[in-house]
């Protein structure tokens, strides 16, 4: 979790999230090593490239109860539950190859919409 909302990447490829800002204005990470923050400048196996928004985490899950994912062309899907993020988004878990479920991340494109449950 970033507690900034903000990841830093590096190459090789590596992600830290930011947990702040030096005087200048460079992003800090925590240095696995020593604990102590650091600049994203200051690693030296690693060279630092940008900063990406961070996915707001996730603090707790919901039962699907009886929730369908329906497709743009008529498919439905199970929610197994809902994956509830730090910002109030919940996403639907929909069941993936393995038998576990993934948190699905819609795409306007995509033409998804969530059907309640039927009344029994």
């Amino acid at each position: 979790m970033s507690p900034t909302g903000w990841n830093a990447i590096f190459k090789p490829w590596r992600v830290e999230p930011v947990t702040g800002w030096d005087d200048l204005g460079y992003p800090l990470i925590v240095n696995a090593e020593s604990g102590k923050r650091v600049s994203v400048h200051d690693l030296d196996d690693h060279e630092f490239c940008n900063l990406e928004k961070a996915e707001p985490s996730f603090i707790g899950v919901l039962p699907g109860d009886g929730w369908t994912l329906r497709w743009g062309d008529g498919e439905t899907e199970k929610v197994m539950g809902f994956a509830v993020q730090a910002n109030g988004h919940a996403l639907p878990i929909l069941h993936q190859h393995g038998d576990h479920g993934e948190p699905y991340y819609a795409e306007p494109s995509d033409g998804a919409r969530l059907d309640p449950p039927r009344p029994s």
